[in-house]
């Protein structure tokens, strides 16, 4: 049998903004860029980030968040995460989800702001509190962790599962983990598989190795050898170099026409779980 690493991971920040909430009462001056020469004009990315610090200098909160996306970056501007936290701020003080998980995403990991876990909570709390489900998987890695918060792995549970079913596949692969380790909760396999597959289509990095394993195995799904190579194919193109050793071993038992066809299972999970994201597009 392989032998499974299990690990969790923070969701990584640094979206684009959802719905603006509320307007503020003093707009801060916006530095702006200059309007084009005669010889020059604009860029596509420019224009848009002139008419995002318009909207952003009106109190458009989306705005903000857009913006302080753009400054962090280096898109339309130079690079410069001072003031990519100060739009984060001035938008996530008018209570704008993303803004927020992403002030909380730099406070947990010290990016442009003193890494901090308990102002890391306050942030990530807010931007949870209105649904942000990378916030509320973030949160609940910190429950689980025990950082800027008492441990709490009732409530680290509660949090991965409202993460999860708003979408967020870090959410999705941890509770995978923990039903796979039975951690927290009594060991089910055929659970871990299930949040697996949502991790999965999510495009998590990882994941496909855990269900090759799985697969390999026969934990929670029937051993299917074929399968298995399938899913660490998968991984190794998203990234994951995790899968070659198992890889390389499971090419030993199969033949030629199962390695052909475990490519050919590769290629369409891949096109299903594409259509299958398609509609919970947001940006």
């Amino acid at each position: 049998m392989s032998i499974k690493v299990y690990f969790v991971r923070m969701a990584l920040g640094l979206c684009l903004g959802l719905l603006s909430c509320g307007q503020q009462k003093k707009p801060p001056e916006v530095e702006r860029i200059n309007p084009p020469s005669e010889q020059s004009e604009l860029t596509d990315v420019e224009k848009e980030f002139s008419r995002l610090s318009v909207l952003a200098a009106k109190g458009d909160a989306k705005a903000q968040t857009r913006l302080a996306h753009k400054y962090a970056l280096g898109k339309g501007v130079k690079k410069d995460m001072n003031e990519a936290v100060r739009w984060y701020r001035v938008a996530g003080n008018q209570g704008e989800p993303e803004a927020q998980f992403n002030l909380g995403y730099m406070y947990y990991n010290g990016e442009g702001l003193p890494r901090d876990f308990v102002k890391a909570v306050e942030w990530f709390r807010k931007s949870a509190a209105q649904g942000n489900a990378g916030a509320q998987g973030s949160l609940g890695l910190m429950y689980d962790n025990g950082e800027g918060v008492p441990e709490d792995n009732i409530e680290a549970l509660r949090l991965y599962h409202l993460g999860a079913k708003n979408g967020d596949m870090y959410s999705q692969f941890n509770l995978g983990c923990i039903y796979d380790s039975g951690e927290m909760v009594p060991e089910d396999n055929a659970a871990a598989v299930k949040w697996y597959l949502k991790a999965a289509a999510g495009g998590h990095i990882d994941v496909p190795n855990y269900l090759g394993l799985m697969y390999d195995s026969g934990e929670g799904v029937p051993e299917d050898d074929v399968r298995a190579y399938a899913w660490w194919l998968i991984g190794i193109e998203r990234g994951d170099d995790a899968p070659r050793n198992n890889m390389a071993l499971l090419e030993e038992k199969l033949s030629a026409d199962e390695i052909t066809a475990a490519r050919k299972l590769a290629d369409q999970l891949l096109k299903e779980m594409e259509v299958d994201k398609q509609p919970e597009k947001k940006n």
